[in-house]
């Protein structure tokens, strides 16, 4: 992923070795230690167990993390009636104990570890003992549980753009969206979880590329309305008068580009040029513009030398995992 991406990564591990190997090679792209220090280019995630636990391996992470000022999100995954009360406000109770934890102990490790809180909070479907992805839930206590992180103050790691459908079809849209839009207006810091499906049992290429086009309405709709001189148009509106029409206006030129927001995924055609384009679907124009990516994504220009320190990290990396355990030696 870090060779094929310019963007930083939330990035996981199984144990405290595979951890390590994971900042040795945030190092190696970095350049150096200090300069990955400046800017690092992966959080590191850690979860403990719900309820009100915690395994020695997310400890042992948290304390690698918090040793080499990595930064840190530590966030449970509460589950109403499951692994936490089957109310919304026992759920958040539970989230809160259980990440606040781990901020403790990184803070006690080394003052000043950079953390994020979280949790992923939904409920447990009781008709088929899941675990909601696309609840209306997921979004109420996403929100609820970032306006406690606010005060807090404390930055905090939220879901959306999920789903609990299967394929990509009506329900996943649905469900995509209600979270996605909630964690636009609740203010989360970073947003995961973009992507999954069959109640994140799954991650979805089309799911990500129809919730990229979500994620661009959305945005749009949070900057709101800018009010000044030149958005209320006042001169503008004069000039035009009664009956006549904006189209040509140099008002209009200069400010619909940045006011309008431009799908690249819905269908604003009308009847017949609809069909004269092929009678798309949406599902049609997302697994065309999926493949498209897929084609053409071009990531950043890794060295030769670069590429060869990461791989030889991984190379070792996968030596030290066959010599704990002959039976993976494949």
């Amino acid at each position: 992923m870090i060779t094929h991406t310019a963007k930083p990564i939330v990035a996981w591990s199984y144990n405290r070795a595979t951890c390590k190997d994971i900042h040795q090679i945030g190092i190696v792209m970095a350049g150096g230690e200090k300069e990955f220090k400046k800017r690092p280019n992966y959080i590191f995630y850690c979860e403990p167990l719900s309820p009100l636990t915690s395994s020695y391996e997310a400890m042992d992470k948290l304390l690698y993390c918090a040793e080499n000022n990595i930064p840190l999100i530590f966030t449970p995954c509460c589950i109403g009636g499951g692994t936490a009360p089957a109310t919304f406000a026992g759920i958040l109770v539970n989230a809160i104990a259980e990440s606040l934890h781990g901020f403790v102990v990184s803070q006690l490790k080394n003052k000043g570890t950079p953390f994020i809180m979280g949790g992923v909070v939904s409920i447990m479907d009781m008709r088929h003992m899941t675990f909601s992805y696309g609840a209306p839930e997921l979004s109420l206590l996403s929100a609820a549980l970032t306006d406690i992180a606010k005060y807090l103050g404390l930055p905090v790691w939220s879901t959306a753009g999920c789903t609990d459908a299967k394929t990509l079809e009506p329900q996943a849209a649905v469900e995509a969206t209600l979270s996605i839009q909630s964690a636009f207006m609740s203010g989360a810091n970073l947003v995961h979880d973009v992507g999954y499906v069959e109640s994140a049992m799954t991650g979805s290429l089309f799911q990500l590329v129809m919730a990229d086009e979500i994620i661009g309405m959305c945005r749009r709709i949070c900057q709101g309305i800018d009010v000044n001189k030149n958005s209320i148009a006042l001169d503008t509106i004069i000039n035009v008068g009664p009956g006549g029409n904006f189209l040509s206006e140099d008002h209009t030129l200069t400010n619909f580009r940045k006011e309008h927001w431009q799908p690249g995924l819905m269908d604003r055609f009308n009847y017949e040029a609809w069909v004269s384009h092929g009678k798309k679907t949406m599902s049609d124009r997302i697994k065309q513009r999926t493949r498209e990516i897929l084609d053409t994504h071009r990531g950043p220009q890794v060295s030769e030398a670069l590429q060869k320190k990461v791989n030889s990290i991984l190379e070792d990396a996968e030596k030290r995992e066959r010599e704990k355990d002959p039976l993976n030696s494949k």
